[in-house]
């Protein structure tokens, strides 16, 4: 016969079992209800054709066959590079700041004609200023935003800009608009600026 430290054991063991096992069934079979719900919800909110959002019919245009572009002429191009020429040349010139030495005005050097770079050289000077000496920090940024093309011929052009100007000087910003006319000469088959001027 067993002891009764045993049959308490037998017992406890036993109870212990059956509790695993109904929490086992119980885990088994909520995992399967909520798996088989899941799959209900999904099949009922798929789009079905009775549900699905109306939306306006698609409206069919005609389209028009006979649409002749013109091919861009050579006198255009010459054009529109003229105009672009005169925007790349000011912007150029015009922004500077204190501390560029005059790196602005070489910029320009191989967008000017030759008599113009004589005239705009001879403004450089033949030192630069010490590194070492402190200034006011100042400067100019340029940016052409119109231009329009008043005059062109085959050797000349005129080009009116206008440009905002923001200029910095003892950490105080302003800003301006301004006109320019800028004249252009074709040089060797390239468009050079001969000079510009601002509009008052």
């Amino acid at each position: 016969m067993l002891s009764l430290r045993a049959r308490i054991f037998i017992v406890l063991s036993l109870i212990v079992f059956l509790i695993l096992g109904i929490s086992i069934f119980l885990f088994v079979r909520a995992k399967k209800q909520a798996t088989a719900n899941n799959l209900q919800n999904t099949t009922n909110n798929s789009p079905t054709v009775a549900n699905l959002p109306e939306t306006a019919p698609v409206q069919v245009t005609e389209i028009t066959k006979n649409i002749t572009v013109n091919p861009i002429s050579s006198v255009d191009v010459q054009k529109n590079a003229t105009e672009q020429m005169a925007k790349i040349f000011l912007e150029r010139f015009n922004s500077y700041s204190s501390e560029s030495q005059y790196q602005n005005v070489r910029d320009v050097q191989t967008l000017v004609s030759k008599s113009y770079w004589s005239v705009l050289s001879a403004k450089l000077p033949s030192i630069k200023p010490a590194q070492n000496v402190a200034t006011a920090f100042s400067s100019t940024v340029t940016k052409a935003y119109g231009s329009k093309l008043v005059a062109w011929n085959e050797k000349n052009a005129t080009v009116e800009l206008q440009v905002k100007i923001t200029e910095e000087k003892n950490n105080i910003v302003t800003h301006s608009d301004k006109q320019a006319t800028v004249y252009l000469i074709n040089e060797s088959g390239s468009w050079l600026v001969d000079k510009f001027e601002w509009m008052k």
